[in-house]
């Protein structure tokens, strides 16, 4: 071997060991890349994500199909069940009204026909208050286990709301229903309370809730796509909803009664809307009651504090964010913010994940908060 060879030979050899000592050169993660390994662990059928980063750019990500039929991609108009995230649009509604000084009485009795009594414990009576922070003590639903008001003809565990009518509700609070404890000393979840809530919104604005929704939140920040009921226009986008079984369920009706519990329709587009009007990024006359919302009531543990039907919660990065999901048998919902940061995120799934889309939701704002 000539000397010039054993030169090469000798510095290649040189090389290769100071290579061995460090890692491997690899591509830097992204915010992109953290987000889609997040969806992939969860995707079921089909989601979408958006999110609004520390300058306030809006990303959006869409995943898998809008049935399990059919390989067509969800996309930002897509609708899905939001569920409980309604709940925000009936406090905010509520506050709105307060703050416009139509309340006379904070009392629920107040509001309702003579011939509807709501229950008491004892003597203490309760208060719109504890409707909107789950503190009244009315249980989740009418036909929870333990409650003795008879189901509802053609009642159906997929779709279990549909066939109350306003007077069956009347007749449970008058005749039957039981408060599982003094209103205001403790903290349970209940969609007969947010119903009823959204049933008071119609009453007090002589109209419905359907009707005031649309007037004051939809058209007002202009979420065209958004409903209590799917259009025609709608169905043409609609993601189909899947149980934890993968199997095909229909989308949540309700009556006027229960429909300020759960029942809106919306896409990844409206939402941006509703989540920037939540942040102050556009300005609307719903500012004071959107952020009379987010005032913290009650701590509940693990899930943070009660707000009016928001939740505030301190993630493991020290930020605290505002937020809140949904369920219904076949979607699933999340919707959080950072008010000091400006910062957001939305996930809807059309699977039922039952509590994943929470985790979810608040890792995508950790996620955020690094970039």
């Amino acid at each position: 071997m000539t000397k010039k060879s054993l030169c090469l030979l000798f510095f290649l050899t040189i090389f290769l060991i100071c290579c061995a000592d460090k890692d491997p050169i690899t591509p830097e993660t992204t915010l992109e890349d953290e987000i889609n390994q997040l969806a992939a662990e969860n995707l079921k059928v089909g989601m979408v994500i958006g999110i609004i980063k520390k300058n306030q750019e809006k990303l959006i990500f869409t995943y898998g199909s809008k049935s399990r039929e059919a390989n067509e991609k969800p996309d930002e108009n897509t609708v899905f069940d939001i569920g409980s995230m309604t709940k925000t649009f009936t406090a905010t509604l509520l506050t709105e009204i307060y703050l416009n000084g139509t309340f006379t009485d904070d009392t629920v009795d107040h509001y309702l026909p003579q011939n509807v009594e709501m229950p008491k414990y004892n003597d203490t009576v309760i208060r719109i208050v504890h409707l909107l922070t789950h503190t009244s003590g009315l249980p989740r639903t009418p036909h929870e286990a333990g409650q003795t008001y008879p189901i509802p003809p053609k009642f159906n565990d997929e779709n279990p709301y549909q066939n109350y009518t306003t007077d069956m509700v009347y007749d449970y609070l008058t005749n039957y229903c039981q408060l599982n404890f003094e209103p205001g000393t403790y903290w349970e979840y209940s969609n007969t309370g947010f119903g009823l809530l959204g049933h008071l919104v119609g009453l007090v604005n002589n109209s419905t809730y359907e009707d005031v929704l649309q007037t004051k939140i939809f058209g007002q920040l202009g979420m065209s796509r958004s409903s209590l009921f799917l259009t025609e226009e709608q169905m043409t986008n609609y993601s189909l909803g899947y149980n934890t079984d993968l199997q095909n369920v229909p989308y949540y009706l309700a009556n006027d009664i229960f429909q300020g519990a759960g029942f809106i329709k919306s896409t990844l587009n409206d939402l941006f809307k509703y989540l920037d009007a939540q942040i102050g990024l556009t300005q609307t006359n719903l500012k004071n009651p959107m952020d009379m919302t987010h005032e913290p009531q009650a701590h509940i543990g693990t899930m943070g504090e009660q707000a009016l039907a928001w939740f505030v919660l301190t993630l493991d990065d020290g930020q605290t964010i505002i937020y809140s999901g949904g369920d219904t048998q076949g979607h699933s919902s999340y919707i959080g913010f950072n008010k000091s940061l400006s910062t957001g995120a939305i996930v809807l799934s059309n699977y039922a994940m039952h509590g994943p889309q929470l985790t979810m939701g608040h890792k995508i704002l950790e996620i955020i908060n690094k970039y």
